[in-house]
C-alpha cells in the first residue's frame, strides 16, 4: 500500500503545544499510541480539528484506513480553512489510492479552492487528473478498435453469406438448366 503523504505534521505543531506529545509520537512511529493520545485530547476538547487531523494520520500509518477516513472527515467540518484544506487533501489521497479518481479529483479542487497556494494538492491534482485523461482516451481508442474489429468481423460474415448465397443460388440455375436440356 502506498503510504500517504500526510504534511499536517508541521501545521500541528503551530496550531496547538498541546499536541506536542502526539506528533513526537507519531515521529518516533508509535502509531498506536499516537492514536490513544489524540483519542483522549477529543475526549477533552470535541471537534479539536487539528487532534481529528492528528489521529487520521495516525490511524493511516497504523493501516486504520477507515478509522483515518473518519477522523479526516471530522476535521475537513472544521471552520478553519487551512485545516479543512488538509483534511479534504488527506482523504482525496485515500480515494485515489482505492481508485475512486472522480471524487478524489472534486477533492483536490475543492483543497485548492480553500488553500491556492498548496503547492502538494495542486501536483497531484494535476496529475490525476492528467492521468484520467490519458486513461480516458486509452479506453476511447481501445473500444474504436473493438467497434472497427466487429465491423469488420460482421461485414466478413455478411459477405461470406451473400458469397454462399451466390453461390447456392448459381448451383440451383445449374441444376435446372441441366434438367431442362
Amino acid at each position: 500500500m502506498s503510504k500517504l503523504f500526510i504534511y499536517v505534521l508541521s501545521f500541528l505543531f503551530s496550531f496547538s503545544f498541546a499536541q506536542d506529545k502526539g506528533i513526537e509520537l507519531f515521529n518516533d512511529k508509535k502509531y498506536s499510541e499516537a492514536i490513544e493520545y489524540y483519542k483522549k485530547v477529543l475526549e477533552q476538547r470535541k471537534g479539536d480539528a487539528a487532534a481529528e487531523l492528528g489521529l487520521g494520520s495516525s490511524a493511516y500509518y497504523n493501516d486504520n484506513i477507515d478509522q483515518a477516513l473518519r477522523s479526516f472527515e471530522e476535521a475537513s467540518k472544521s471552520d478553519n480553512e487551512i485545516i479543512q484544506s488538509k483534511a479534504l487533501y488527506n482523504i482525496a489521497r485515500i480515494l485515489q489510492d482505492k481508485d475512486e479518481i472522480s471524487k478524489s479529483l472534486k477533492l483536490y479542487k475543492k483543497a485548492l479552492e480553500l488553500n491556492p497556494s498548496d503547492v502538494d494538492t495542486k501536483i497531484n491534482y494535476e496529475l490525476l487528473k492528467k492521468m484520467k485523461n490519458e486513461e480516458q482516451q486509452e479506453n476511447q481508442d481501445q473500444e474504436g478498435s473493438q467497434e472497427q474489429q466487429e465491423n469488420q468481423d460482421q461485414e466478413g460474415s455478411q459477405e461470406q453469406q451473400e458469397n454462399q448465397d451466390q453461390e447456392g443460388s448459381q448451383e440451383q440455375q445449374e441444376n435446372q438448366d441441366q434438367e431442362g436440356s
